[in-house]
């Protein structure tokens, strides 16, 4: 896939893949190919590109909470040193209860998302051990998950990129 003047690696074909395939993952590349009026080929070679840049990645999305799980979003500054920092990387890094981590720009210099059998468990061991290397941890319990809809996303983006195809998200099933 080439650039555009934004950078952007992907075209319109891309981004209604790419919609279509967050709505429904399970699409064959034929029920795609007519759905976009493109050859299964073409649609291979896309999601095959998409896959191999890192664009595009199968996963599957477990509901944590369905088997009585905690879950927590936790952020940490890095201000004690670095000898500190490098332990919290460590933890960060080795602790199979984080499951999600993150550099960030703002408040706190990583966000976190842990997940453990209960909250008192949580708070008795992995937040204890990143407590004692953070200059500030804060932490967030997830109770409820509100949103998860990067279909909406990719449309903006796709009618952002591509005014004209504004009103065509009806041509992809729900």
């Amino acid at each position: 896939m080439e650039s555009d003047e934004t950078g952007s690696k992907v075209g319109l074909l891309d981004l209604l893949l790419l919609e279509a395939l967050v709505q429904n993952p399970e699409s064959s590349y034929k029920v795609l190919a007519e759905l976009f009026h493109v050859d299964q080929r073409t649609v291979a070679k896309r999601v095959g590109r998409m896959m191999e840049e890192g664009i595009l990645k199968r996963s599957i999305e477990v509901d944590w909470s369905k088997l009585g799980l905690a879950q927590a979003l936790v952020g940490s500054t890095t201000a004690r040193g670095i000898d500190y920092a490098r332990k919290l990387g460590e933890i960060v890094e080795t602790d199979p209860r984080i499951v999600e981590s993150y550099e960030t720009l703002g408040s706190y210099h990583y966000f976190m998302k842990i997940i453990e059998t209960d909250a008192y468990k949580m708070r008795g061991s992995v937040l204890r051990e990143l407590d004692a290397l953070a200059a500030e941890l804060t932490t967030t319990l997830i109770t409820k998950q509100v949103k998860n809809d990067y279909r909406s996303f990719i449309r903006y983006l796709r009618e952002t990129k591509f005014p004209r195809t504004r009103g065509r998200s009806n041509d992809i099933p729900q």
